[in-house]
């Protein structure tokens, strides 16, 4: 059971699962948790805006939104809000940019900008997956005490790739997962 007042920040990044995160984003909110979501400019290509929107109950932050003038600094701010991000899907570069430190986006700075608890979906093709450079990255956010779900086997997006490991864990695993992470006293 959640307790009164867990939040969670919601990343959408740009691979194809993205059109996955409006039932992730329900399944948290009828779990009770409040939501805020950030989605990257590549998530768009995947998913309308305004259907993530509606599914959050409430404005996206974007990298747009980070840079207009409202005397916030967003990426602090949305950091210190989460109880808990949680970025699903996530892509390869998502997680290869928090794994070297990059902060020029609205998600990754505020990766950076000391959000408490991540929990990392990954979805992408099998070979983005096992490609010793994904490894690696993965191998670096868990010893910072980043938290990951998935991905999944089973078959792919494209009807051109073999089933494998890549693909996004289903919603209500996502959903356990944050229950799992919310209620564990680490980072």
């Amino acid at each position: 059971m959640k307790e009164d007042g867990q939040k969670v920040l919601v990343g959408v990044t740009g691979g194809i699962a993205a059109y996955k995160a409006p039932n992730v984003i329900r399944r948290l909110r009828e779990a009770g948790y409040e939501i805020e979501a950030i989605a990257t400019e590549a998530a768009f290509h995947f998913i309308p805006e305004e259907t993530l929107s509606i599914a959050a109950g409430g404005p996206i932050h974007t990298d747009k939104t980070w840079w207009e003038r409202s005397g916030r600094v967003e990426h602090v701010t949305l950091a210190r809000w989460a109880d808990l991000v949680l970025v699903a899907p996530a892509t390869a570069d998502a997680m290869a940019r928090a794994a070297i430190g990059l902060g020029d986006d609205l998600l990754s700075a505020t990766i950076l900008a000391g959000a408490k608890k991540i929990l990392w979906a990954p979805a992408m093709n099998p070979e983005m997956w096992n490609n010793p450079a994904t490894r690696r990255n993965v191998e670096t956010l868990q010893s910072w005490g980043h938290n990951f779900i998935g991905p999944a086997e089973g078959a792919m997006a494209s009807a051109e790739e073999e089933p494998g490991v890549g693909r996004l864990v289903d919603e209500a695993e996502i959903v356990e997962a944050v229950k799992k992470a919310l209620s564990d006293g680490s980072r």
